[in-house]
């Protein structure tokens, strides 16, 4: 495997939609990379997989980062003794991916580059410096300081599979300003597909403790997540995004997590709830449960959450709390949340928003601080 060999970090070719390394040894394989950005990755999974188990890829990954998490980023890997090989690979998989109904695009040249360094830094120079703080991996230049912490996550602590990743998302990103979620997928002496998870919480001050272990463990009632000490010698796996230690889960075993066909677009009321307002309380924002379907918060919203669309029951809800109170209404059947928003004898009411399922994984839920009701 790649981190067998000796590489040189930052030393790299990049050709078209190709970036290359080559071992400092004698005889040794070159490794090489190639990205491309989907808004759901579900569409080619499978062709991704088809490629592990043919080993014409050596591993792929995906990274969501909380503060862009509709797009998702996908990083191949390909090692081979000639680079010739390794364009003939890759032409391999633009060729099946290209037979989707939705093709993909690979990142090219600056593009490329771009996206491979930016999970570390923007722009690399010869200042830049990278060191070892305690737990924390520090990465300074000129006139700015990033902190890198890591944690891996057990799947064996997930309960309702087909939720987690957007549960997870969501919860991260209210109490961190920025992180990476990566998902590492290999094939290695036998057909199974293993997974490597871990999370990257990136601050810009090593004093900032944001205590991100605690509150997720306390939200999912486990040790789902915890911190890892990551070595200098070993850092090249996060750029690379490999896997961050030697844990592993079976993809057979946790196939809804990722391919499910509940669509993390239509959680139940239940899982909704619990999402909500486990936020509200992160974020300290006061609210009062009125029933399974409606919040009181801050003594100034009404917020109501339908499985589906319930004109009869919003129209109710509407002549007891408005306008003295403004309301959200979130239907989370997708479709159904869609035909609300062509009504407009509810739509253009002032004072009433309507949130669909996608915009509540990002909600900032500091709006409920403001103080213009």
């Amino acid at each position: 495997m790649v981190k067998k060999s000796k590489y040189k970090l930052f030393s790299y070719l990049i050709e078209n939609c190709l970036i290359y390394y080559k071992s400092l040894r004698e005889n040794n394989k070159i490794i090489s990379f190639a990205i491309l950005e989907c808004l759901n990755y579900k569409s080619i999974d499978s062709i991704l997989n088809d490629l592990l188990r043919r080993r014409v890829i050596q591993y792929y990954s995906i990274q969501i980062n909380t503060d862009d998490k509709n797009k998702k980023v996908i990083l191949l890997n390909f090692e081979e003794s000639k680079k010739e090989n390794i364009i003939k690979a890759f032409n391999i998989v633009q060729q099946n991916l290209g037979e989707t109904h939705k093709p993909t695009k690979f990142l090219k040249e600056k593009f490329l580059e771009e996206r491979f360094l930016a999970i570390i830094f923007q722009n690399f120079s010869s200042n830049t410096t990278i060191t070892k703080s305690s737990e924390s991996i520090i990465i300074s230049t000129e006139n700015k300081l990033k902190v890198l912490n890591f944690f891996t996550i057990d799947f064996d602590f997930i309960e309702k599979t087909h939720t987690f990743i957007s549960n997870f998302l969501n919860l991260v990103t209210n109490i961190a300003e920025k992180g990476f979620l990566i998902l590492n997928f290999k094939i290695e002496n036998s057909e199974n597909i293993k997974i490597s998870p871990y999370f990257v919480l990136e601050t810009d001050n090593i004093k900032k403790i944001l205590n991100i272990e605690n509150k997720v463990n306390n939200f999912f009632h486990s040790n789902l997540l915890k911190r890892h000490n990551i070595k200098i010698k070993t850092f090249s796996n996060f750029l690379w995004r490999l896997g961050i230690n030697d844990t592993f889960f079976f993809l057979d075993d946790y196939y809804d997590l990722f391919y499910s066909n509940n669509s993390s677009d239509s959680l139940d009321l239940l899982e909704m709830n619990k999402l909500i307002e486990e936020n509200l309380l992160n974020n300290q924002i006061e609210y009062m449960r009125l029933s399974k379907n409606l919040l009181f918060i801050e003594q100034s919203y009404v917020f109501l959450i339908l499985e589906n669309l319930d004109c009869d029951n919003i129209y109710k809800i509407i002549e007891k709390y408005h306008p003295k109170y403004f309301i959200y209404i979130l239907i989370l059947n997708d479709l159904e949340n869609k035909e609300l928003q062509k009504i407009k004898s509810i739509k253009l009411i002032e004072n009433i928003k309507i949130v669909n399922p996608i915009e509540i994984r990002i909600f900032n839920y500091k709006e409920f601080k403001r103080n213009d009701n």
